[in-house]
């Protein structure tokens, strides 16, 4: 009976405690629901403008084999010879999106790669009220046939809204910027075997074009590599990250690109003049639904 009565007023201890613990844990539950919902509204209440900026996230890539970013839109073209390598590896002290081409050189055919992501309300807007700062690593040039500017590869960003393009060219050598009413190319010198910093202020070049800032923006990362620079080729990109505007003076730029002549060298159109006529029989095209022909045009004029 005295075992019977201990175990009576165990219970009995028990229910009280559960009456005491009760009121506590809906208290806790409350004040973390409310810190979480403080510390969500303290960063953002929008997606960030680019994605995936430091190429964390990779799926199987059947078509290419191996892997591929899985945010990133990827487009291609290679001739049947050619070999296109994605990959996320340590590059000179930093992770990096790593993209091989092999080229060939049966042909003259251009082989490329984009991949790309489409940023539109609320994540367009951020885009253009922020500068983008990107690290990129330009391989040293192959000993092969250049171009007359120069480069040997095409390597850099490209933004279309559907209506106006601006192309951004790693370059390790000095050239000029090419104007349309409609696409602007500005050429960033980068100096090659190391991480360089650029950064591109897309609301500038809108502001300088009397372009208005778009709803829909495709931004795009471009490497191609045309038929007579035959072997290896590689490109690295560390990540994206957004940076507060500040305040350019547009007075140089004005003054090197207002006066240009109309012909004025452009690294990819000059790549074309290498290039034969494509043969789809012999070409495989990988083409994203977002991506328009015309918007292809601007960087390798097909």
């Amino acid at each position: 009976m005295v075992q019977s009565r201990g175990g009576e007023g165990g219970a009995d201890i028990l229910k009280h405690v559960r009456k005491l613990t009760a009121p506590l844990s809906a208290v806790f539950l409350i004040l973390v629901a409310g810190f979480a919902f403080t510390h969500l509204q303290a960063t953002t209440e929008y997606p960030p403008p680019i994605l995936d900026p430091e190429f964390n996230l990779w799926v199987s890539n059947p078509e290419l084999g191996g892997m591929k970013p899985m945010v990133w839109e990827l487009e291609y073209q290679k001739s049947a010879g050619d070999q296109i390598l994605l990959q996320n590896n340590m590059t000179a002290g930093k992770t990096a999106l790593e993209i091989r081409i092999f080229q060939d050189g049966a042909d003259d055919n251009l082989t490329y790669v984009r991949l790309g992501q489409t940023i539109d309300g609320a994540r367009a807007r951020a885009l253009f009220d922020e500068e983008i700062s990107i690290w990129v690593l330009l391989q040293t040039s192959c000993q092969c046939k250049k171009l007359a500017s120069g480069q040997t590869v095409a390597f850099g960003i490209e933004t279309n809204d559907g209506t106006h393009t601006l192309d951004y060219l790693f370059t390790g050598n000095t050239a000029e910027t090419n104007i349309s009413p409609t696409h602007r190319t500005i050429s960033l010198q980068t100096q090659t075997g190391q991480w360089i910093n650029q950064t591109i202020d897309l609301t500038e070049q809108y502001e300088s074009a009397n372009w208005k800032p778009p709803d829909r923006i495709l931004l795009s990362i471009v490497f191609g590599v045309p038929g007579f620079a035959s072997g290896w080729h590689s490109e690295y990109v560390h990540g994206f990250s957004i940076l507060k505007r500040t305040t350019h003076n547009l007075t140089q730029q004005n003054e090197m690109t207002t006066d240009l002549p109309s012909k004025s060298p452009n690294i990819l159109r000059e790549i074309d003049q290498y290039t034969t006529p494509r043969q789809e029989a012999y070409f495989h095209v990988t083409r994203s639904p977002y991506t328009s022909d015309a918007s292809l045009s601007q960087w390798f004029n097909l």
